[in-house]
């Protein structure tokens, strides 16, 4: 594994991790809050609200994914609960005053179905030689990143199998990963630029990477070994 990645916030940029508890809701910590209309509850997400991306959060307890913090484009840090970071970011998304935002953490979290997101390296390098650019990882948005053969999309070919890594996490690939528009916008700046997007839609039809479920929990770090097993 030549990677690791965790989003303590959704639709926030993330930290880069060396080891992490990978557990039934993912990589322990990530997606642990979510940015919400407080009128209805639903989520404001990168998606629709692309100066969010410029957003970066971390846990300051590492190892248990907890105590988040985020930084503003500004550079202002504050505790994810902070108000005045919500409504820092009420005003970046130049929503009215009268449409607040709120942070939440709800229970769960705010995990897709299979909250594991894998890429391989290969499979960045073609996206970036389609594109003609260095493709920015970041804005994959993975959480475990492969380094194995040098054949692109190796991720088709794990399809519903399981891969083990380390000395005892499993995960099972389910899905391919069907890419939005995120991937267009600078994970910096949130700036749109559309090369790799467009590359990736012309030759995968937007389709790269997996989502992947937890088959058994454990302790993953950058430089396992990751092997198929069933």
């Amino acid at each position: 594994m030549s990677d690791l990645w965790r989003y303590p916030v959704a639709s926030m940029g993330g930290e880069r991790l060396r080891r992490a508890f990978l557990g039934p809701l993912g990589v322990l910590g990530d997606r642990r809050c979510m940015v919400v209309d407080p009128s209805d509850g639903s989520a404001v997400i990168a998606l629709r609200n692309p100066p969010l991306l410029a957003y970066r959060a971390w846990c300051d307890d590492a190892e248990g994914g907890d105590r988040v913090m985020v930084e503003a484009p500004r550079g202002d840090v504050m505790a994810w609960d902070d108000p005045m970071l919500a409504e820092q970011i009420r005003a970046d998304l130049e929503r009215d005053e009268h449409a607040p935002v709120a942070l939440r953490r709800p229970p769960a979290g705010a995990h897709a179905e299979q909250p594991v997101a894998l890429l391989a390296e290969a499979t960045i390098r073609q996206v970036s030689d389609w594109a003609g650019e260095d493709v920015d990882r970041r804005r994959f948005r993975p959480n475990l990143v492969i380094e194995g053969d040098d054949d692109p999309f190796p991720e088709d070919g794990w399809m519903g199998r399981r891969l083990a890594i380390g000395d005892g996490a499993e995960i099972e690939l389910v899905a391919p990963t069907r890419r939005s528009g995120v991937l267009s916008r600078d994970p910096d700046t949130a700036e749109r630029d559309t090369r790799a997007h467009a590359a990736l839609a012309r030759e995968r039809r937007n389709y790269a990477g997996a989502c992947c479920r937890v088959v058994r929990p454990g302790w993953v770090a950058v430089g396992d070994t990751v092997r198929i097993v069933a």
